[in-house]
């Protein structure tokens, strides 16, 4: 038997802060479930700062952040 599975998980995210390289972003998932996490700065595609908004995608383990907002 032979399944195709195409797991995805979106979250938009917004910078609280960032030190020593590092942003402390806030997650919020489909079902406004909010998830705090560190990320490395070198991670994000673009630069960031304090209230930038992005939005991570994991589709089949691959993680892609994207800058700005999704919707606009």
């Amino acid at each position: 038997m032979n399944s195709n599975v195409l797991a995805i998980v979106a979250l938009l995210g917004i910078v609280d802060s960032v030190t020593s390289g590092v942003a402390h972003v806030e997650l919020t998932s489909k079902h406004n479930e909010m998830i705090e996490a560190f990320i490395p700065v070198k991670l994000f595609p673009c630069e960031v700062g304090e209230g930038d908004i992005f939005s991570l995608e994991i589709v089949d383990g691959v993680t892609e952040i994207r800058c700005g907002d999704p919707d606009a």
